[in-house]
């Protein structure tokens, strides 16, 4: 096989290998995104299903969570001036506070999900759910999906790494042992 023939069959797979394992990815990742806030979803929709029925057990059956330390969901309900009036998602020893616009957009859609970050290095995937007069957000730490992010990331890179190694090899060991070369060679022997 020629030279340049081999090249480009390397640079093809290279190219083509490049965006299936980038779009791979890419893919994992949003799934990943995509599902962070199931917990929360879940549990925001008991408290609510309970609150349709006059009350609520399950906010007082849960353990606190402190938001700190911990990857447990939690939940927090609020009223219409906004303030947090029960839940189980503390900072600070005090009920955790998401941003208004949070709540607002929840009121205004039914409900809202988003990436909420109240503290440098604390990061949940939250669910805002209307009901009359109450906002229930629940949420969950973010750590173990972008932990899980990270691992995909790793095994993609492992993986091109390995086909970059690969094809390297085949380029070198082609370019060592590639008949055009090796008549070359025979020629200037026999001269």
């Amino acid at each position: 096989m020629k030279w340049s023939v081999l090249l480009a069959l390397c640079v093809g797979a290279v190219l083509v290998a490049t965006v299936a394992l980038g779009t791979t990815y890419l893919v994992a990742q949003r799934i990943e995104r995509e599902g962070a806030d199931d917990a929360a979803w879940r549990l925001a929709s008991q408290v609510v299903g309970e609150l349709k029925l006059g009350s609520t057990t399950t906010v007082d059956a849960l353990p606190p969570v402190d938001l700190s330390t911990s990857l447990a969901p939690f939940v927090i309900v609020f009223d219409k001036t906004d303030a947090a009036v029960a839940g189980t998602g503390f900072l600070h020893g005090t009920l955790a506070s998401v941003p208004s616009g949070v709540l607002d957009a929840a009121r205004a859609n039914g409900s809202h999900h988003v990436s909420w970050q109240p503290e440098r290095g604390l990061r949940f995937a939250t669910s805002g759910v209307a009901i009359g007069r109450w906002v229930i957000v629940a949420g969950q730490s973010l750590k173990p999906a972008e932990a899980r992010t990270d691992s995909i990331g790793i095994l993609v890179l492992a993986a091109w790494l390995s086909l970059m190694i690969l094809v390297a090899t085949g380029l070198i060991l082609g370019r060592i042992f590639a008949p055009e070369r090796a008549t070359a060679t025979k020629a200037a022997i026999n001269r």
